[in-house]
């Protein structure tokens, strides 16, 4: 049983509900555990204990959320999160350019990407719900 973690934060709704299509698609997996939080209100000690994350944030002049990136800051030093499978994900209005910088944080905290990010312009249409959907599906069998 794979247990996975979706962290996102959203200002508007829209990474928000990318979030609980990338939980949506992790769920799809049999056994998977699937927790879904706010970057604001993330647990370190839980997190720690998930087997796979997923991180998102709205693209905010071409960067992540500050919850975010607290996120990546506090984890950066903590040898409990090295090689933890990862899948990225944003929205944005028209930047596109937040999910290259979560990829490059990823890397730089030493997480296993899964697979490439998804990155939807404004609320998830039904081809980027779909997109979420299959990330979260490649994050929990690659934690299974």
């Amino acid at each position: 049983m794979g247990n996975v973690l979706v962290i996102y934060h959203s200002g508007t709704g829209n990474t928000k509900k990318l979030a609980e299509c990338v939980a949506e698609g992790a769920r799809s997996v049999a056994g998977t555990k699937v927790t879904l939080v706010a970057a604001a209100a993330v647990d370190y000690d839980a997190a720690a204990e998930a087997d796979g994350l997923a991180i998102g944030s709205p693209d905010y002049f071409s960067y992540m959320a500050g919850a975010v990136k607290t996120f990546f800051d506090t984890v950066l030093y903590d040898d409990r999160f090295k090689g933890k499978p990862c899948a990225t994900f944003a929205t944005h209005g028209g930047g596109a350019k937040v999910l290259g910088v979560l990829d490059n944080l990823v890397g730089a905290v030493k997480f296993a990407p899964v697979g490439p990010g998804v990155l939807v312009k404004g609320a998830p249409d039904a081809a980027g719900a779909d997109a979420g959907r299959a990330l979260g599906k490649q994050l929990a069998e690659a934690v299974a």
